[in-house]
């Protein structure tokens, strides 16, 4: 019964990619979800002393691979862009148990998910770049993964099946209720970050921070600090970055989003460095700290430190 239920669960995948999940899996180790991940690639930018070009990043074939104790990501034998054969083509894994916090990238059909762990040198990160078709299969995953990080109980399902979409359904109603005052893209972004069962305490919008000169205000380029949304709920700290791109000469815009457990939640302050104001954020889980940012202006600072503050002085009474 248990290995029908794990070829199941990994019969999205091609051939190649389930024989690799099947050497690397335990025999009595289950299979909440698999995540096929189409082979992608793009462009970065590259500064060197005398030009700036492009240089073109190849990923391979990859699977997402869900258990109850830890997350793999495989690559594809069969895909010639694969590194990883002297690894016998796992790409990372970790433990549930190690997730610091999270972080979510959304920019047009391109995003990512990133699972920061903490290991015995420092936090790392595992970044899955996927298409943002699979992005609700991705944050199905995310809700499971929480619910372990916050010992709570795990959703009925790990994938975004009927029940899935069925309870998030029904939690919108409330997340939108709470979120009225924001745009639609907005009340989007943040309930991206939300999973049924938690509920929204308080919100700051935090405004662009405009920092170009005056000769860049006559381009289209990317230089101000973008607006953002801090909440706090129940569980976590959400941090959302509105994002630009400058793509073919046309602005284009995103999301980047840190979910920030409250159990990891051990300071929080202002800081001012050059004439700039930010909000610092320290989470710490099993020895390993990670600090998360945000400019704010000063007439937000201490509403924006009083809403991150606030569980904190919970934990000391």
């Amino acid at each position: 019964m248990k290995d029908m239920a794990k070829r199941e669960a990994l019969r999205y995948l091609t051939e190649s990619l389930r024989e690799v999940a099947g050497h690397h899996l335990h025999p009595t180790e289950d299979v909440l979800t698999s995540i096929y991940i189409e082979q992608n690639a793009y462009l970065v930018r590259e500064q060197g002393v005398w030009f700036m070009g492009l240089r073109r990043v190849q990923l391979p074939t990859r699977a997402f691979i869900l258990t109850p104790e830890r997350a793999m990501l495989l690559d594809d034998p069969t895909d010639s862009a694969s590194t990883t054969a002297d690894r016998e083509y796992l790409f990372a894994s970790c433990s549930l148990n190690t997730v610091l916090h999270f972080e979510l990238c959304s920019h047009l059909l391109n995003c990512a998910l990133t699972l920061v762990c903490a290991t015995p040198h420092g936090p790392e990160r595992i970044i899955i770049e996927y298409n943002g078709v699979a992005r609700n299969h991705f944050l199905a995953a995310v809700a499971y993964i929480r619910a372990r990080v916050d010992h709570q109980m795990p959703p009925s399902s790990a994938q975004a099946d009927e029940v899935y979409t069925r309870e998030r359904a029904v939690a919108m109603e409330g997340w939108y209720a709470t979120l009225l005052e924001l745009s639609m893209t907005q009340q989007n972004n943040v309930t991206c970050g939300l999973v049924p069962g938690e509920h929204i305490q308080e919100w700051v919008n935090v405004p662009a921070i405009d920092e170009r000169t005056w000769w860049q205000r006559l381009g289209i380029g990317a230089y101000e600090q973008p607006a953002a949304m801090l909440v706090r709920t129940d569980r976590q700290i959400l941090l959302i970055k509105e994002t630009k791109r400058v793509i073919r000469g046309h602005g284009t815009y995103g999301s980047d989003t840190w979910i920030m457990p409250l159990k990891h939640l051990r300071m929080s302050a202002l800081i001012s460095e050059q004439e700039k104001l930010y909000l610092q954020i320290t989470l710490e889980h099993q020895g390993a700290t990670e600090s998360v940012r945000l400019p704010v202006l000063p007439e937000l600072a201490e509403r924006a430190l009083a809403l991150v503050s606030a569980p904190l002085s919970m934990q000391n009474v």
